[in-house]
């Protein structure tokens, strides 16, 4: 960005002396006065762009969003105001799945058809809503949750299989 700014600001520099010959209006060819038009030109546009890279917003806006009070009022300064924030925010901790339960989640997925199986791991492990997935699939939300009820289903009664076998 640094490299940009000097380029820009090079350019500015080198613009401005073809400029100066210019300035003496009295004494100039109408190609002259064009050229010296062109050239105005092209130095507000340079200016207006190292003026956008140098403060990192649009040039000549009084109130834009990062000027505004309400953006000001509050300065945190004080890490530990900071902590106080952040107090409630909980991270569980990340945990192997044991080769029990996945034997467990495997056997259970197994009854799903590809299909209900897709739409089943969208919605409750990827988190996606019923529109989401209907979207990406093409099809209509009131499928999208008749597979999940299906799945669930299913799910829900080859766990009580190995339950009843074993009473």
């Amino acid at each position: 960005m640094e490299d940009l700014l000097f380029e820009y600001k090079r350019t500015l520099k080198a613009t401005r002396t073809l400029y100066r010959p210019l300035q003496d209006e009295e004494w100039l060819t109408p190609e002259q006065l064009k050229d010296k038009k062109l050239i105005r030109s092209m130095i507000a546009d340079l200016e207006y762009v190292v003026d956008w890279l140098e403060h990192g917003r649009e040039p000549g806006i009084r109130r834009a969003i990062d000027r505004r009070d309400s953006y000001k009022r509050m300065l945190i300064k004080d890490p530990r105001i900071m902590d106080t924030f952040s107090e409630g925010i909980r991270f569980e901790p990340a945990h192997e799945v044991s080769a029990a339960d996945k034997a467990r989640i495997e056997a259970a997925l197994s009854v799903l058809t590809a299909r209900e199986k897709e739409i089943f791991i969208l919605h409750k492990v990827e988190r996606f809503s019923y529109e989401r997935i209907a979207a990406m699939l093409g099809i209509k939300k009131s499928t999208v949750q008749t597979n999940v009820k299906r799945a669930q289903a299913k799910m829900a009664k080859q766990i009580e299989k190995p339950a009843n076998r074993l009473a």
